[in-house]
């Protein structure tokens, strides 16, 4: 199943500890509660020469984060996701604005052919790279990157035309469909027993927002979703946006608006300016993922909560397009 593409937004660091404070909501205000980040403002023909296209890179903690860039038309544009990729002195430091790296080694060539739905990617002149988890780390970019795409349902990695492994005993994969994102189980993520969800946290810093894969004992629905959110992530390389003891009193969603009820605990995020807007992202990308809604709206004990705008304090994780 195809993933949602969305814009993976960033709130500078500086905005996480000195962000704009606004007042609290006193009434039911639609806009109030709009998506919080605003798309890029291209000019009205940029849609017919530029693609948006997702393609993943590599966090300071090692964490695979997509992006969603526009790319001019053209043809073999799947090769010309990849070619953002690789680790140019531009794509370095076009990634680095953001807080990320690149996955390829520079010096790679790549070669790509798509039949019966298998793209067949050869990498030729593909340094080593330094580690197992740096070999998964493009790996699983590449793929995901690839099967963004409704042309390729699987991938398969060849260097220099042969198959087999990489130097720290990475297995090139073969008709490999998407990798679940940064899974807090991988095995568990493997195996056939449970329900996946995504989630989406911030890293301590606040600059980048990292998608992370979950199972749940039962089939994720709004509910479990909100509430697997609130309880955090379990790596302590993640914030954690929801105050200790906040409990979920409802989650709905009614003509396009989703309403999410909190226990008076979330009220806490006040005392720490720019958490409530990271609160707010993280909850928007993750029910993004499962639901289709124009408007989210959060609440303290049935009564409209905003101790602060969204509007102006989250930027875009774009570049190069």
């Amino acid at each position: 199943m195809k993933r949602v593409r969305v814009w993976i937004c960033v709130l500078c660091a500086l905005m996480l500890f000195a962000g704009c404070a606004g007042k609290g909501s006193t009434g039911w205000d639609e806009e109030q509660y709009r998506e919080p980040a605003e798309e890029l403002k291209e000019e009205p023909e940029a849609e017919a020469t530029f693609r948006r296209s997702t393609v993943y890179y590599l966090s300071d903690e090692g964490f695979i984060v997509p992006v969603t860039k526009l790319i001019p038309w053209e043809e073999g544009i799947a090769s010309a996701c990849l070619s953002y990729m690789v680790s140019t002195p531009e794509n370095l430091s076009a990634a680095r604005e953001l807080g990320l790296s690149t996955v390829i080694p520079e010096g790679t060539e790549l070669s790509l052919s798509i039949r019966d739905g298998n793209a067949l990617l050869d990498m030729k002149g593909l340094a080593p790279l330094a580690s197992a988890e740096a070999e998964l780390a493009m790996i699983e970019a590449v793929v995901n990157t690839l099967t963004e795409f409704s042309t390729i349902s699987t991938v398969t990695v060849t260097r220099d035309g042969h198959g087999g492994t990489l130097e720290n005993g990475t297995e090139l994969p073969v008709r490999r469909s998407e990798y679940a994102l940064n899974p807090e189980d991988p095995e568990l993520a493997a195996s056939t027993g449970g329900r996946q969800v995504t989630l989406y946290f911030p890293n301590l810093s606040g600059a980048v927002t990292v998608p992370v894969s979950r199972q749940l004992s039962a089939e994720p629905n709004i509910y479990s979703t909100v509430s697997a959110l609130i309880e955090g992530s379990k790596s302590d390389k993640l914030l954690r946006c929801f105050p200790e003891n906040t409990l979920l009193l409802g989650a709905a969603v009614e003509n396009g608006v989703v309403t999410v009820n909190l226990s008076g605990d979330f009220a806490r995020v006040a005392d720490t300016k720019g958490l409530y807007s990271l609160a707010y992202r993280t909850l928007w990308l993750t029910l993004k993922e499962q639901l289709d809604f124009k408007a989210l709206r959060m609440q303290v004990n049935g009564e409209d909560f905003a101790p602060e705008t969204t509007e102006g304090s989250l930027d875009v994780n774009s570049f190069g397009g």
